[in-house]
């Protein structure tokens, strides 16, 4: 079974059997992202098409025009519902040359570009669906000294997931700086980049104490609810510490003392001069 093979095997697991929405958007980092992400899609207007949409929360959010999704796991689209207007399909964010050239307004790719072995074509293929001044949001995470490649399995294990390679799976990052040199290769014009989530480095310094703590307790237990509880009592305790700080002002202070965040973004346009 050859790498694609076996990252399509991987995440049609990951879809059916992962509850990724409702476990990734109920934490601080998740709560963090989708805010960013809708702010972002707030200001676009047409057609959107998102790369990697899952069970399509962004595209259930927009309002701005007609909306197209598309995702690897067959399963997880089979979730989404009725599609409310939303049109999905089945996809490799690598290979989009299953639709026209210059076919939609706005692109979204959020936490995709991680897990793909070709990075390169998922921003050429950006380039060539977009229309003319079309705009494209792109997030992944970013990394401190070292760039990682291949992490385990984590709490996908809870939930049954295998995967065929002993490594774990495929979960990368990149510097914002990064993704400007992919974008300009691929012909697009860099709107804005940046990194988001700085609060996770100040809302969890005591949360995360009490999480490690309890992860070498459960060395001698190995109990999965006493890690879930570990983990969901780490999450809250984050949150709560995030809330407490934005009420009180310091968290304006606090994002002032850290220099990037957890996550890169950029935001690109196709001016009329881009080649499709």
């Amino acid at each position: 079974m050859n790498d694609r093979e076996s990252l399509k095997k991987f995440y049609e697991q990951v879809g059916e059997k992962y509850p990724e929405e409702e476990q990734v958007y109920s934490t601080l980092r998740g709560m963090l992202r989708r805010r960013f992400v809708v702010s972002k899609l707030s200001g676009f207007s047409g057609s959107l098409l998102d790369i990697g949409c899952n069970r399509g929360m962004y595209l259930r959010i927009y309002t701005g025009g007609p909306r197209f999704g598309i995702d690897l796991s067959s399963s997880v689209l089979k979730k989404a519902g009725g599609n409310n207007g939303i049109h999905y399909a089945v996809a490799d964010a690598e290979f989009l040359t299953c639709f026209r050239p210059a076919s939609f307004d706005n692109v979204l790719c959020s936490e995709v570009l991680e897990h793909c072995l070709n990075p390169q074509a998922v921003f050429d293929g950006i380039a060539r669906v977009l229309n003319p001044n079309g705009s494209a949001l792109l997030t992944t995470p970013n990394y401190g000294r070292k760039r990682p490649h291949w992490i385990g399995l984590g709490i996908l294990e809870n939930y049954a997931v295998e995967t065929d390679c002993a490594k774990g799976y495929y979960h990368t990052a990149y510097h914002p700086s990064e993704l400007a040199e992919m974008a300009h290769r691929a012909g697009l014009t860099v709107v804005q980049i940046g990194t988001l989530e700085k609060e996770i480095k100040y809302a969890t310094k005591i949360p995360v104490v009490l999480l490690l703590t309890g992860r070498m307790v459960n060395r001698i237990f190995r109990s999965k609810r006493f890690q879930k509880w570990n983990e969901r009592v780490f999450e809250k305790l984050s949150i709560l510490l995030y809330r407490i700080c934005y009420i009180t002002g310091l968290d304006k202070y606090l994002s002032n003392l850290v220099p990037n965040g957890v996550r890169s973004y950029i935001v690109m346009q196709k001016t009329t001069e881009n080649p499709e």
